[in-house]
Order: structure tokens, then C-alpha cells, then sequence
């Protein structure tokens, strides 16, 4: 995966342009085309910075996608995907909420998923500033879905010894969905497999129990190397 360079003048002079709002437009551009789909000119395009101006403020296209990607993760999962999940009140409840919000994905125009999975699925082999990111958001996803979880096996609505076997099932398939969005995938395929993650989620019929082996599967889903 390439490190394009943004040639330019050295580095040091004062910035004449706003942060938020340049990173703003490079997140939405590597969300529609991900990262190997963008140039250093269509990010000039999309900031109205030139190349010399990006590369004194972030030296490399690589290192501008690093703080778009953290863009991501604070205003569309941390903010507003996975925040109302881990911090809610509910169990079930909070977990219907959070699949309606994954629902609503499917109605953006063009079809773009979700631009951190687009990333785990775009770097075979991601530099450790990518890869952390990624970390990041599946850390973050399976921490959300086991604070519901939680609260719903609290309140009697699921087996208190289910809680991290039935993460660690729906955490694939909520990747899976969003790589089914991207993808451009019929949006009736994508909304079934988030009425099975949620029947997983919600079985109150016999469920596997927290195993060593759901526990390994879980570390792996939610920790390990993009």
C-alpha cells in the first residue's frame, strides 16, 4: 500500500487553512474511494489546499489518512455508532438502537459501508499506525455490543453466561455487513443479516456458554492485528 509523499516547501510555516475542516473533506473522500482510491491531487480538490500545503501540514498522504481515520473514530463510532450502545441504559433496547443506526447506513448515496472495516478489508498488510486504528474500532464494537449485552442479561432478558459467547458471534456479522454495504449489495441482504445478529444476540432459547475457546475467539475478533 503505498506512503505518497506530498512534495512541497519544508515544513514550518503557519497554517492559513482550518484542521477540522480539511480533515473533514479528506475523511469523506477516503470513505467513498478508500485509500489506495485517492491521489494527492483529488485531495487538493477536495481540501482546495495545494500539494505544498498539505505536505506541510501532514507530509504525506498516508499520515493525512491517519487523521482522517481518527476523525472517523471519534465523530461516527465513538460519538455516534458505538457510544449509545456501551453507555446506554437498556440492554435489548440499546442493542435495537444500534442496529437501526447500521440500518440507516445503507441509505447513503453512493453506498460506502463503514471506513474503518473498508480498511481492514483494503491493508493486507497495515503499518502499525493503521493497524492500531482498526484495533481501535473492533476494540470499541465489542466493547459497545458486551456493555448491552450486559445490561440485558442484568435484567433477566438474556442468560448471564451467554454474554461473551453472543459477542463474539455478532461482532463478524456486523462486520460483514457493512463490507455487504460497500460492497453495494442489495440494502434487503444487509438489513437480514442484521435481523439474525440480532436474533443471536437476543436467543433465549439454548445458546452456547462462555467457553475458553468463545473467549480466545472473542480476543481475536476484538483485539488482534488488522
Amino acid at each position: 500500500m503505498g506512503n505518497s509523499k506530498i512534495k512541497g516547501q519544508v515544513r514550518g510555516r503557519p497554517r492559513a487553512f482550518d484542521h477540522d475542516t480539511v480533515v473533514g473533506a479528506a475523511m469523506e473522500l477516503f470513505w467513498r474511494r478508500g485509500y489506495a482510491g485517492v491521489s494527492v491531487p483529488d485531495l487538493s480538490a477536495a481540501t482546495g489546499l495545494s500539494s505544498s500545503s498539505l505536505y506541510n501540514a501532514y507530509g504525506s498522504k498516508l499520515s493525512l489518512f491517519e487523521a482522517a481515520l481518527d476523525r472517523y473514530l471519534d465523530t461516527r463510532i465513538t460519538d455516534w455508532m458505538v457510544g449509545p450502545l456501551r453507555n446506554g441504559s437498556e440492554g435489548l433496547a440499546d442493542l435495537d438502537g444500534f442496529l437501526e443506526r447500521l440500518t440507516a447506513t445503507t441509505r447513503l448515496r453512493p453506498p460506502r459501508g463503514c471506513l474503518a472495516v473498508n480498511t481492514i478489508a483494503e491493508f493486507r498488510q497495515a503499518p502499525p499506525a493503521i493497524a492500531a486504528r482498526t484495533t481501535r474500532y473492533r476494540a470499541e464494537l465489542r466493547d459497545g455490543l458486551r456493555a448491552a449485552l450486559g445490561r440485558a442479561a442484568a435484567a433477566g432478558e438474556i442468560p448471564p453466561k451467554t454474554v461473551d459467547a453472543r459477542v463474539a458471534a455478532v461482532v463478524p456479522m456486523v462486520l460483514a455487513f457493512n463490507l455487504l454495504v460497500t460492497a453495494g449489495a442489495p440494502a434487503r441482504e444487509a438489513r437480514e443479516l442484521l435481523t439474525a445478529a440480532r436474533a443471536v444476540a437476543a436467543c433465549k432459547g439454548p445458546f452456547p456458554a462462555e467457553t475458553e475457546e468463545v473467549s480466545k475467539l472473542l480476543g481475536r475478533a476484538g483485539a488482534g492485528p488488522a
